[in-house]
């Protein structure tokens, strides 16, 4: 089965151009992904505790699911 490539524009707001370039980086590393996994993370995006438990705990969350 093939694919369909999409361009899409979306707004996106950043604080300088630095920002902007991190955060257009990512968007692009996480439309790579399958669209069940970009799902469930778009899903975590909407809760405020699973934000704040990536923000305080990343070391330790990617340490845990890395290798």
């Amino acid at each position: 089965m093939g694919s369909v490539n999409t361009p899409i524009q979306i707004e996106v707001k950043t604080a300088n151009l630095f920002a902007r370039e991190a955060k257009t980086k990512a968007l692009t590393d996480l439309a790579q992904l399958d669209n069940d996994v970009l799902l469930k993370l778009a899903e975590l995006s909407k809760s405020p505790k699973a934000i704040e438990q990536l923000k305080t705990n990343f070391p330790m969350i990617k340490g845990f699911l890395s290798n």
